[in-house]
């Protein structure tokens, strides 16, 4: 897999995903190895902001830095996933979940996880 095939299979999760009305999406690759896939989802009830920083190895994609961001209408958080490394005491440190209530471990995400999620909340 090269990196401009991740993006497209990643452009083919979000359009299977009735709920985004609209998108604004960056791509940057740096030869067939790396890039960052960035933007905004808006639906009628809010929005994701997201970045992936991607490394291509031995044909898999590994996601170097992460965050979804996901906001209702109001601009209110709903849940934030990243791997910043600032909450060391997580089990899953890295990956964690930010939410109203607290911060909790999670899995590292993929845009069908992120956007079945957001589906749920409507």
């Amino acid at each position: 897999m090269t990196i401009d095939e991740y993006f497209i299979k990643t452009e083919r999760v979000i359009s299977d995903f009735d709920i985004v009305i609209k998108q604004k999406i960056e791509k940057k690759s740096t030869g067939d190895d790396f890039g960052i896939f960035k933007g905004t989802l808006f639906f009628d009830f809010g929005k994701l902001d997201f970045i992936e920083v991607m490394r291509i190895v031995s044909e898999s994609p590994i996601k170097i830095k992460y965050k979804y961001h996901f906001l209702n209408g109001n601009n209110e958080m709903i849940f934030r996933y990243d791997n910043v490394k600032h909450h060391p005491g997580i089990s899953n440190f890295p990956h964690h979940k930010h939410t109203k209530e607290g911060i909790y471990p999670s899995n590292e995400p993929n845009f069908l996880t992120i956007l079945t999620e957001i589906h749920k909340t409507q």
